[in-house]
């Protein structure tokens, strides 16, 4: 029993510690790496046409430095909330992110507010709360760009929004 024990304790170890071995020659961990891949490739539509207009119509909200609570350009959000009015359908999940300085948890913190900020802002802007599936931070964990360079760091100070299907309309 105890040799099971200890077993099961390594292998959890070895599994969550995992990440700490994917470094690549930069520093940069590959996990990193696959994330700026995937945010400049077009979005893969899933769940049809209405999944693709969510994707060329919605446009991600950017921050300031260590700012959650007014957006860069207040026309892409007017925009969003347009858009979103015209379609009263299309639910979503709303994702804060955060550039890489400072340390994780405040980074957390910051992507949080700001996905729980645009939340608010569409609720009173019109936009049904129940549309709004989720507001979830990710932090500094999925970056759109890896490079030390206050440039690359605007791109991370996003919130961005994920489609998400109304299967209740296709279940027949």
């Amino acid at each position: 029993m105890k040799g099971r024990l200890v077993l099961v304790a390594v292998t959890m170890l070895l599994v969550t510690s995992i990440s700490l071995f994917a470094k690549g020659p930069s520093g940069a961990s590959a996990d990193a790496a696959y994330w700026v891949a995937y945010w400049a490739k077009p979005r893969v539509v899933l769940y049809g046409p209405e999944e693709q207009a969510f994707n060329e119509n919605m446009h991600e909200i950017t921050f300031a430095h260590d700012r959650f609570d007014h957006a860069l350009d207040e026309s892409t959000l007017n925009a969003d909330v347009q858009w979103l009015k015209a379609h009263p359908d299309d639910r979503f999940f709303i994702e804060g992110y955060a550039s890489a300085t400072g340390t994780e948890a405040y980074n957390l913190n910051l992507s949080g507010q700001r996905a729980w900020w645009v939340r608010e802002l569409l609720i009173r802007k019109g936009i049904a709360a129940g549309r709004i599936l989720l507001a979830v931070p990710w932090g500094m964990r999925y970056p759109a760009c890896l490079e030390d360079t206050e440039e690359c760091h605007a791109k991370n100070r996003v919130v961005r929004f994920a489609y998400y299907p109304n299967l209740s309309n296709t279940a027949e």
